[in-house]
């Protein structure tokens, strides 16, 4: 006999099918544990080629504009049954790309997000609450909730780069507002090239050539930490199993990964793999030198103090 069958014996006929009809469930007898151990992670570990969505987003041009979508995207999507849009548990990542020309409409949103640009040529820019702030490749730009913001390529070569947001978070937290920009396209207001939005690519290699670790804007987004991280080769970064999900972007060099229920694959710039919680990896260095960023929601655990309850 079953736990629940044993759970559920010796009660009145009809007992159990009249609480169902005022929505209410005997915590005695459980169908499915609501508590476990440690963490289960419905989200497996997966990688995203930036040839791949490349590719994909240079046959996408022939019949998506900016005018027909809000966004030239390719959703980083956790291939686990019925997703159809995170990418680990509390964050989303994506491609995109911005073809020289064109304006991607200004909108705003509670959740927050990021960008990190794998290619961009001369005047590529993002627009926040007004602000004209320019963009460059390895450049880390970032959009706290409910700024306005829209993106523009005014040189002569596509812009690619890859979209981090908090939204799995705040669709969980039913927290999500969004609105599009009454004139479209945001007016500048301003230019402000060194903006404190901006973290420029060749600080983070400076940082990253000089302590290995850099940690991008602490506090800039509440939800979303964000490090820049390098290594030289056969240089290791990794860890044991942790409570926060992570993702890592390459952006230079090559590196061998190996996560627990994924294995071993080798990566190169702009390819993206997920970690979710409670899967072991370790990244090590293949090339003399190379870089990556980790966009993870770290802060969110540690602010809910999830951290202490794990190294207690």
């Amino acid at each position: 006999m079953s736990d629940f069958l044993k759970m559920t014996s010796g009660a009145p006929e009809g007992f159990f099918e009249g609480l169902e009809g005022k929505a209410l469930s005997p915590g005695w007898a459980k169908k499915k544990p609501q508590m476990w151990p440690e963490p289960r992670s419905r989200y497996v570990p997966a990688v995203w080629r930036y040839a791949d969505a490349r590719a994909a987003l240079d046959q996408a041009c022939n019949f998506v504009s900016p005018e027909q979508a809000e966004r030239r995207n390719l959703i980083l999507v956790n291939p686990i049954e019925d997703n159809i849009y995170p990418t680990c548990r509390h964050l989303v990542g994506a491609y995109q790309l911005v073809l020289p020309g064109e304006t991607a409409r200004s909108h705003r949103h509670s959740p927050n997000a990021l960008r990190l640009v794998l290619d961009a040529g001369s005047e590529t820019f993002t627009i926040v609450n007004g602000v004209k702030v320019d963009v460059a490749e390895g450049d880390v730009v970032l959009t706290p909730s409910w700024h306005w913001h829209g993106h523009s390529n005014f040189g002569d070569e596509p812009a690619f780069w890859l979209d981090f947001l908090d939204v799995p978070l705040v669709q969980n937290l039913e927290s999500m507002f969004f609105e599009n920009h009454p004139e479209r396209d945001e007016s500048v207001a301003s230019h402000e090239p060194d903006s404190p939005l901006r973290h420029k690519g060749v600080d983070l290699v400076a940082g990253m050539r000089e302590r290995g670790t850099v940690e991008i804007a602490p506090e800039g987004l509440k939800t979303i930490g964000l490090h820049a991280i390098g290594l030289t080769q056969g240089q290791s970064h990794g860890s044991e199993r942790r409570i926060d999900n992570n993702i890592y972007v390459v952006t230079a060099g090559e590196v061998r990964i190996n996560v627990e229920n994924l294995g071993a694959l080798t990566l190169e710039r702009g390819d993206v793999v997920v970690v979710p919680c409670w899967h072991e990896y370790n990244i090590e260095g293949c090339s003399s030198w190379s870089q990556l960023v980790r966009v993870t929601d770290e802060p969110v655990m540690k602010a809910l103090g999830f951290v202490n309850v794990m190294q207690s």
